[in-house]
């Protein structure tokens, strides 16, 4: 026990160096990272047009109101801001195993998988998604009356962070791939529209769709069982499975990935 924690916080120390350094190499250019921010929020401007327009109809659908509704939207926001933050280096993977860049950082005495997707971080996207998702919650959640309670917030954030994890090893399979085929742009192209499933509730969706969308494929766990579980909405089981789905992705994402270490071939043979 007393090696997992010493483990645990070595590699939280790594993540804050990850962090630092990757804060200072965006400060270097301050004008873009500035206007990568701008150009966020114009994104930003568009999703909330449709918050806007759930919130002015005020309509109840499926068994959700429209402050209900936009507590999904919003951990949806939050939680692809938080994904954008380490999504350059899930871009960067297909090309690192193509032009054999990846050979450096096997031979780094840290685990391989933790570098590889961690190793960058992007503070400019995160930054508009975050606080707009948390201020749609906080809106949602007071509007609608729901109780603040410590269970309730504990197992909001507790829901968020699943979610976010089950993110991180769901969407990295697909990106393993390029150690299979020369290019998976368009495996690319369609796990982001998958997780662009998570932009309206699931309960707009056919029952099947749900379905399929909690059990099969959990995408619609990332961003709705966090409201759902504070509106009591969730069954024992569903819980159980909340908490469960990303540990067993994960075990999944892990046997894949070393599979794929397996697969690689260097660049010099």
């Amino acid at each position: 026990m007393k090696q997992f924690w010493a483990r645990l916080r070595y590699y939280l120390g790594l993540l804050g160096l990850f962090a630092k350094y990757s804060l200072m190499e965006q400060m270097e250019y301050r004008i873009n990272f500035a206007a990568g921010i701008a150009v966020e929020c114009g994104y930003m401007l568009i999703k909330l047009m449709y918050a806007v327009l759930i919130l002015n109809a005020g309509a109840e659908i499926n068994g959700l109101t429209a402050n209900e509704m936009l507590m999904c939207i919003g951990t949806y926001i939050m939680v692809t801001g938080v994904y954008m933050g380490i999504y350059p280096n899930f871009w960067a993977l297909p090309l690192s195993v193509q032009d054999g860049s990846l050979d450096m950082l096997l031979t780094k005495p840290v685990n391989t998988q933790f570098l590889v997707t961690l190793r960058k971080l992007d503070f400019g996207m995160p930054i508009p998604d975050v606080l707009c998702g948390l201020a749609l919650i906080v809106y949602g959640w007071q509007q609608e009356g729901l109780p603040v309670t410590f269970a309730n917030v504990a197992g909001f954030v507790v829901f968020c962070i699943a979610g976010w994890f089950l993110t991180y090893c769901l969407f990295l399979i697909p990106e393993l791939l390029s150690f299979w085929f020369v290019s998976n742009n368009g495996v690319q192209a369609l796990s982001s529209a998958v997780f662009d499933f998570n932009n309206t509730p699931m309960n707009l969706y056919p029952k099947w769709v749900q379905r399929l969308g909690i059990f099969l494929l959990p995408v619609f766990l990332i961003t709705n069982f966090p409201t759902l579980f504070v509106m009591g909405a969730l069954s024992p089981a569903m819980t159980l499975w909340g908490l469960a789905a990303p540990v067993l992705v994960f075990a999944i994402q892990r046997i894949v990935w070393r599979r794929a270490m397996r697969r690689y071939t260097s660049a010099s043979g």
